[in-house]
């Protein structure tokens, strides 16, 4: 947080803050009347801030003495003055200040920030009470107006009051709309937003670039200090809740180093990203990212080589150790110890650099010098790295901050391709050990099978969305992986003519080929099952239509070799039980190299609309002996005519007729007139 130093009676009323650019648009400040408050020295300086701010500001390298203390309803009614604008402002009171967070001072930006707009229309009605209570001059209050300093394309008036009236909140305790309402604020003026005449001498700069600037001016000034909190509620196992401490003489990553980021930024550029609009964050957090801590004091950890008394951070050594990976075995295989593992061991393997006869010795030959080096050089850098959209802001970005580092010059061991996606839930819930939803793997392979897992998992979402687990969804795909297996056993190697639905079945695997191909090669693969289901759909349609062809069996040999990468047991069974040699998984993924007919694709789409709307007509005549078919041309009539048999076994029909409109004898009803291309007449008796 920044700490604006809001001056009150010779004293400084530190009002804590994320957005500094906001301090042109305040209007009052918050604080909890039932609240007490410390009076203390800080930094020479005589501060008024909540007590839980006392140990944070004193863990943070700021010298604190507390003197007194003083009630928070005791401040209401006063005036401080803003630093940045020197307005004079009035303190009031809000039940919502929370004392635990920063330092208990709360500055009202009512145009920007939904939760201060709310508040202070909430106040305005109960002027009278707040006179009564406070002594505040009612006028005063009432007079207070929001004002606003970004300007932000969607947002015509005052963005706070736009957002608050479009998620429907009425008052303060309308929360989860406030945060609603917030979260679309902070988001479009973040992305869009730009300072406006208000801010002075900072007009035009855009809200997702001007906080570093502002906060470093405004510092230099002395109008501004910091604090630092942590971004969630964290509890030590001793039941004391954890707050942010600064160590003195700390080792630094300097991601703020202008030159580093710029070749992060070109290692950004020439990557992939499943999803691709994960791009942006990491483009994003490259250009905040501050210098961060990497080491500590506790626990397990290599210790820092150039300074013993330190230890790595977890997260500082954890992003290239991939690299390791490849020479691993090696390693293992002959068990070479620790200290014959030196710098330029390392040097040769993973730059090239040294001559391996010279620092070959008596724990590590040249040969398998030579060995490691090539087995590195093979398999580095990474094609692709997986993980929870949650390592973006820091193992995702580090790594590539690492990897530019360590090899800057050689661009191929650089990431190639991230996928991120969400984290996991079950039944709509995030998994816990202390909620007891969860399931282990193995517990999951015996209650509902490793390829119904699989699936389901897959058939979640896709990605940065959270996937969500279900059992149903689970048992389901069991079922219906039993009833695919079945399919397949009964009807494969059973067709030997051919037909023109041969053609549109063909045809239609030529589609799904292609759009399940696309989606696995960009990691959507909640999409590709939704191929592998119109391919089943399309299989069991054939089915209905015709008797079997020769385009069924290879109909299935490209559904079970799509079907693999999803239920691999399920698959190998079936490739194996259809006669195949091998292993599915290692046959040549489906190609979409035959001839695909788009007339009797459209011609079947045809009778496909035809069965719906037949299928209504019975419902709405209730009847279903005869059916009268008018084809609005000779080409669909041929094509109309392959379907007789099939609407007499699906809908029960004693006679079916199909004719050519114009030519049509028995028409009762007129239905012949009205045929066109793809949309015959219908009447049934």
């Amino acid at each position: 947080y920044i700490v604006i130093k809001f001056k009150m009676d010779g004293k400084i009323l530190p009002a804590a803050t994320l957005r500094p650019e906001t301090v042109f648009g305040v209007t009052n400040i918050w604080v909890r009347p039932d609240g007490e408050y410390a009076i203390a020295e800080v930094d020479g300086e005589e501060w008024i801030v909540a007590p839980r701010a006392i140990e944070k500001l004193k863990d943070q390298l700021h010298h604190v003495k507390v003197k007194s203390s003083i009630k928070g309803r005791d401040l209401v009614g006063k005036h401080a003055v803003n630093p940045i604008t020197h307005e004079r402002i009035i303190v009031l009171p809000a039940s919502f200040v929370d004392l635990n967070n920063a330092t208990g001072i709360v500055m009202s930006v009512p145009a920007h920030a939904p939760y201060d707009w709310i508040a202070l229309e909430d106040l305005k009605k109960s002027v009278d009470a707040l006179h009564k209570e406070y002594g505040i001059d009612k006028k005063e209050v009432e007079g207070l107006k929001p004002i606003k300093l970004i300007d932000t394309p969607g947002f015509v008036d005052i963005p706070a009051a736009q957002a608050c009236k479009q998620f429907s909140v009425n008052s303060q305790l309308d929360k989860e709309f406030l945060d609603k309402a917030t979260n679309e604020v902070y988001k479009k003026e973040f992305h869009q937003g730009v300072l406006n005449d208000k801010a002075g001498k900072y007009k035009g700069l855009a809200v997702s670039k001007c906080k570093k600037e502002l906060s470093q001016d405004f510092k230099k000034q002395g109008l501004a200090s910091y604090i630092w909190e942590l971004t969630g509620k964290v509890v030590c196992r001793c039941t004391t809740e954890a707050h942010v401490k600064i160590l003195e003489n700390q080792w630094f990553l300097k991601f703020s180093d202008p030159e580093w980021k710029k070749l992060a930024r070109k290692c950004v550029d020439r990557m992939k990203f499943y999803p691709e609009e994960a791009r942006k964050q990491f483009e994003e957090i490259i250009e905040w990212l501050e210098d961060k801590a990497c080491a500590r004091k506790s626990g397990l950890g290599t210790r820092l080589p150039w300074d013993p008394e330190w230890i790595v951070e977890t997260l500082s050594d954890s992003v290239i150790y991939m690299a390791f990976y490849t020479i691993a075995k090696y390693i293992n295989e002959h068990n070479i110890e620790p200290h014959y593992l030196k710098d330029d061991v390392f040097d040769y393997v993973f730059w090239g650099k040294g001559d391996p006869e010279k620092m070959a010795n008596k724990g590590i030959s040249k040969d398998l010098l030579k060995k490691m080096r090539k087995e590195f050089d093979y398999w580095y850098g990474q094609d692709m790295r997986a993980s929870a959209k949650e390592l973006i802001p820091n193992h995702f970005t580090f790594s590539i901050f690492h990897h530019v580092a360590v090899w800057p010059n050689e661009p191929e061991r650089w990431p190639n391709a991230y996928t991120i996606n969400g984290m996991q839930q079950m039944n709509g819930q995030k998994m816990s050990k202390s909620k007891g939803n969860y399931i282990t793997i193995q517990e999951a392979i015996n209650r509902y099978s490793a390829d119904a897992m699989r699936i389901t998992l897959m058939d979640s979402t896709e990605g940065m969305d959270d996937p969500d687990w279900t059992e149903k969804a689970t048992l389901a795909w069991r079922n219906k992986l039993d009833g695919i297996y079945k399919l397949v056993k009964e009807n494969y190697k059973k067709g030997k003519n051919s037909s023109l639905m041969d053609d549109w079945l063909i045809s239609k695997m030529q589609q799904h080929i292609n759009a399940i191909t696309e989606h696995l090669e960009n990691v959507r693969t909640k999409s590709a099952v939704t191929v592998l289901h119109l391919m089943l759909n399309d299989i069991q349609w054939y089915l209905r239509r015709t008797k079997h062809g020769k385009a069924l069996d290879y109909a299935f040999e490209v559904f079970v070799r799509c079907l693999a990468p999803f239920t691999p047991f399920i698959c190998e069974e079936l490739w194996h039980d259809m006669g195949k040699k091998g292993f599915v998984s290692l046959a040549e993924w489906p190609r979409a190299d035959r001839e695909v007919n788009k007339e009797v694709m459209q011609l079947e789409e045809f009778v496909k609309k035809l069965f719906e709307d037949v299928n209504e007509v019975i419902k709405l005549a209730g009847k279903n002996q005869n059916l009268y078919v008018y084809a609005a041309s000779p080409k669909e009539l041929e094509y109309y005519q392959t379907s007789e048999e099939f609407f007499k076994k699906e809908l029960g029909f004693r006679k079916v007729n199909i004719v050519l409109a114009s030519k049509a004898t028995y028409d009762p009803e007129g239905k012949a007139k009205r045929a066109k291309f793809g949309k015959p007449g219908i009447y049934v008796e």
